[in-house]
This record gives structure tokens, sequence and C-alpha cells, in this order.
């Protein structure tokens, strides 16, 4: 029987200390899997409850327990699932298996990647290998570029300029980011209350940066990036990439009210409740945006996704990809039943139970399974003639050894810092502190043993 537990209490935080040492290794298989008063073994499932609600989760592990009759999937859903798994591990405490992604203002999943902390799922990766895309999932599974599998992204989403199709025809949108401007200029012109550009926060920037290094330097820089290489940001690309987002944060551009909003609790879905009611053009957001607003969205809005402009005539135009990952923690129980639940995730039954609630896999062609047709079109930028899909995760680092380094605050802080004019903020210091980050990590890679 499927068990479903909503953690609702703040649990309080513990540091999850970072040591040098690589995931995989674990003892697991000798211990012993806890049973119900039924005698079937339970799977412990720790998941994430975000925009994506709990019913997808539900409804595949209560499938998984019909085929597999003597397994108990026990979910514990909450929105603070991070800080609960915290208080568990500091007292030893581990599920069998988790979701909760990268890139979460906690750092807890990467935390326990870096800690050693995260099984090696090589095995079942390659047994599912020709069923799925792996061009989506081996850029985030192979997290230390070790060539095995350590996450399992089970669903994914093009990262783009997300718009109104109401409002802007295909033909309408700008391919250059100079075609961007004039947009903007023209909007602004027409309406001074209308802005090209807004952001839910600072943090969703991530991928808009990803995309904007691999379009900048192509494939080899956008790999020496991910891996802190020297010349990413004291170089003519990083630079363009950073006075290109410092232009679109500009006070030509950026809608007036996005950073006070980012600041206050909740206040992404003010940023995105402006971009819907027509106060912006476009903003970086994903998928489950259609979800997540779909209450205030008016009758009439149509969602769109556009790759980003390219910086020149004829460039390169890229759509990042972002997916969400389950992972088995190295202390678990049962490893066995976690990893045969990982592959039932990308079986086609869970595809489907997937798209009917608007979430594709990354099994192939998941994208066609969808019934909303507003939803399957933004899949469709994907076959966009001279649209590249992106995808990477940026190397391990030993975060013992530089305990003071604050990545996100580096990469994305200077963002609003330009945005609200601060004094002594610029390109020329963000570019500064961000090539001292790099030199920085670049010296501290993770150790492996």
């Amino acid at each position: 029987m499927n068990k479903l537990m909503r953690a609702g209490a703040l649990a309080l935080a513990m540091a999850t200390m970072v040591t040098g040492c690589s995931s995989g290794s674990t003892d697991s298989g000798e211990k012993e899997v806890p049973t119900n008063d039924d005698g079937q073994r339970i799977l412990a499932f720790d998941a994430f409850e975000g925009g994506n609600g709990t019913e997808f989760l539900e409804e595949a592990a209560a499938a998984f327990e019909e085929a597999n009759p003597e397994v108990d999937v026990q979910i514990r859903f909450s929105k603070e699932i991070d800080q609960e798994m915290q208080k568990d591990n500091a007292s030893g405490k581990y599920a069998d298996l988790v979701y909760y992604n990268l890139g979460q203002a906690s750092n807890y999943t990467e935390s326990m990647l870096n800690n050693g902390n995260v099984l090696d799922i090589s095995d079942v990766m390659e047994e599912v290998a020709d069923e799925i895309d792996t061009s989506i999932t081996e850029p985030t599974s192979d997290y230390f570029g070790d060539g095995k599998a350590y996450l399992a992204p089970i669903m994914y989403t093009p990262a783009g300029l997300y718009y109104n199709k109401a409002e802007l025809s295909e033909d309408q949108l700008p391919k250059t980011w100079d075609e961007m401007w004039a947009l903007g200029d023209q909007v602004h012109s027409e309406n001074p209350d209308k802005y090209l550009f807004t952001y839910p926060i600072k943090g969703y920037f991530d991928n808009t940066v990803l995309g904007m290094l691999y379009q900048a330097g192509g494939e080899e820089y956008f790999q020496n990036a991910l891996k802190y290489g020297e010349g990413t940001w004291d170089s003519d690309e990083g630079k363009k990439v950073l006075e290109t987002i410092a232009t679109l944060v500009g006070p030509n551009y950026l809608e007036k009210d996005t950073v006070a909003n980012a600041n206050v609790d909740g206040g992404f879905t003010k940023n995105q409740q402006s971009m819907i009611d027509g106060k912006a053009l476009f903003m970086p957001n994903g998928s489950w945006i259609i979800g997540e607003m779909a209450e205030t969205t008016p009758e009439g809005f149509s969602w769109g996704v556009m790759p980003l402009p390219a910086f020149e005539e004829g460039g390169e135009r890229v759509v990042t990809t972002m997916t969400e990952q389950v992972w088995i923690p190295a202390e678990a129980a049962n490893v066995d039943d976690a990893k045969e639940f990982i592959k039932f995730l990308y079986s086609e039954d869970a595809a489907k139970i997937f798209a009917s609630h608007n979430i594709v896999s990354p099994r192939k062609d998941s994208a066609s399974l969808l019934a909303d047709e507003q939803l399957k079109g933004l899949f469709d930028v994907y076959n966009q003639e001279g649209v590249k899909a992106v995808s990477g995760t940026y190397a391990a680092y030993d975060a013992t050894a530089v305990p003071d380094v604050d990545f996100k605050g580096t990469m994305y802080g200077p963002i609003e810092e330009i945005a609200s004019g601060k004094e002594g903020v610029s390109v020329d210091t963000w570019q500064e502190s961000l090539t001292e980050l790099w030199t920085t990590l670049r010296e501290h890679p993770l150790a492996k043993e």
C-alpha cells in the first residue's frame, strides 16, 4: 500500500559537510531491508513537493506497487524536504530514494554528491539507455565527468525565454540580440509601462547563462567553462555574456518592479504575473509555468518558448534543457527496489502517467504523449531549424577547502546589483569576481579516491 507522508513542520537545518571523496561504493547490501506489518519490503522515498505537485509520483508509485506487490513505496513529500533529510541524516537515517534536484538554494544534492553519499547507478542507466534520450540525461547523470552515473533525470523542460504567443507571432520573435533590443525599444516607446523582460528571481538566470556561454564560444569553450577553465570570463566571449545580461536587466529593458518583487516572499509569482499581464514580453522559465500560474492566466493567453537570440546574424541559437532528478543515497537500505523503481520511472507506463500531469519524461518521444496542445507546443522548440539543445552542470569542487565560496552569490548576485544601479558594481567588477571564483574552484577540484 502506498503510504504518503507529508512533512509540514520546518525542521532545523543541519549543515551538510562536504569531504573530498567520490560518490559510489556502499555497504548498503549488507543492511537489513525493513518490512511493513504485511511483510512487504519498504521503499522509503523522500520527495520535494514543488511546482509539479505530488500526484504524478503518487500514481507512479501505485503502478509500481501493482507490478511489484512485495514492495511498499512510502513517499514523504515536503516543501522543505532538504531540511527534513538533513535532520534525519544527522541521526544516521537515510531514505532509499530521493527526488531533490541540483541547483536548489540549500545545495543539498550537490553536498551529498560531493560527500560521497550518492550511489553509483551506472548499471541502471546503462540498462535503460536504449529507451531514453541520453543527450538529455547524460550531461546531468555523469555529475563528476568520470563516465559513471549518479543522478537519474526523470523529466525535462525547455528552459528558454517564455512569452505570450497571442501577443507575439513567430515572425515577430527576435532572432538576434540586436533585434531583441529593437523590440524592447519599440514596445516601451509605445507603452511606457511595458518592458522587454522580467525574471522570477535571479536564480532563474542559471540556464540563461549556460546557454549564452555555449552561444558565445561553442562546445569547446562551453565545456571549458563548466570545468572552471582559464579564459572563461577574462575573455571576449565571457565579457559578451555579462554585457548582454547587464543590458537585459538595465533600466531600458527590465520591468521596473522586478527586483523589488524578486526579494519578497513569493515575489517570483508576482514577476511571473507581470509577464502574464503584459508588463513584460519575455522571462526565463520552464514548462511547469503553465500549471503553476494556471489560476491567474487569463483566457486567450498562449504560452510559447523562444531559444536565446543569437549574438550575430546567422549565429547559433540555443535552448537550454533543464532536468529534475532522483538518486539513491549511498546509505540506503533498500537499494535493489530503489533501482527497480528508477527503471520503472523510465518505462512507457510511467511516461504516460507523467504526461497525464503535463510532465515530460526523457524517454524517447514522450512529448508526443502530452494531451495539452499548448504544452506540447513548447517542446516543439527542439525541432526548430538552427536551434541546438544544450545542457550541462558545473564540475564538482572541494567545498571543504574553500568554505567561504558562495558560488550562486558570486554568479548571480551582481545581476540584481547591476539592475538596481548599485554603486561600484559593473560588468567589469562582475567579470573580475567570476574570474577569481573560477581560479579558486579550478585550483580546488574534488579529490577522488
